[in-house]
């Protein structure tokens, strides 16, 4: 059998997610998915979000995408690939399911080891660089990764007394993810990409405060925008990985 006939997560002789829509066409299922997702985002912001766990991220999934999938806050039982450009055409090697929750154990204790509090929003924002794309490399899920990383990424940063700019962050997608995917790429990889959009991001004091104080920083920010949007993203589906160690 190919590949895609073996993913369970696939409708058959498709690429197309099984959903609770029952939607079978990608490109109806890509608008329906970020509709639903984004309200469900907005929802869970406003209520707020303080667990930094491996269980946090299962529920930050759970709760965005449960009314689109039956598996949402549940780790993939698949190993999975995704084709990147910017990588010539190769994946980052995502965690093998027996892997998935030693790995993000594993990173949150790395993670829980810093002193964050000591650290201003320039250094917050590198450390956040170079610890965050291990939770995102695990890729738990069969779908949504990205956006569950960067929702916790979010209440992380408010949690500790900082300013996340939400907006400069989804305006610049294709910009984020490949800076995600070059943080992960073992011996190769570099942060200091993922570190630029971070300290841009990042501040001590609500952005929308500050630029009707001052134009010029509302003009510095245009300019900021601009610098990240320009890279394009077309989202690629996930591939089922048939390496014999899916969960049976």
């Amino acid at each position: 059998m190919d590949e895609v006939t073996n993913d369970p997560y696939v409708y058959e002789n498709t690429s197309v997610l099984r959903n609770l829509l029952n939607i079978n066409d990608q490109k109806a299922l890509d608008i329906a998915e970020a509709e639903i997702s984004s309200a469900n985002m907005m929802l869970l912001y406003e209520n707020g979000f303080s667990d930094f766990s491996t269980n946090g991220i299962k529920e930050i999934h759970k709760t965005v995408f449960k009314d689109i999938y039956d598996w949402a806050g549940k780790f993939r039982v698949i190993n999975i690939r995704k084709r990147e450009n910017i990588l010539a055409g190769k994946s980052v090697w995502y965690a093998n399911v027996g892997d998935i929750e030693r790995d993000l154990d594993k990173t949150w204790t790395t993670i829980d080891k810093i002193n964050w509090a000591s650290l201003d929003a320039k250094e917050f924002a590198k450390n956040l660089a170079h610890n965050f794309p291990a939770l995102w490399q695990a890729h738990p899920f069969r779908d949504g990764n990205t956006r569950t990383i960067v929702m916790m990424m979010t209440f992380f940063v408010e949690h500790h007394g900082f300013y996340f700019d939400q907006e400069l962050f989804a305006a610049s997608a294709g910009y984020v993810r490949k800076s995600f995917v070059l943080a992960c790429w073992d011996e190769y990889s570099e942060y200091e990409h993922l570190e630029k959009i971070l300290i841009d991001t990042i501040s001590v004091e609500p952005l929308s405060q500050v630029e009707n104080l001052d134009v010029m920083f509302a003009i510095d920010r245009a300019e900021v925008y601009e610098k990240y949007s320009t890279e394009d993203y077309k989202p690629v589906p996930h591939e089922y990985r048939a390496d014999g160690n899916e969960v049976g």
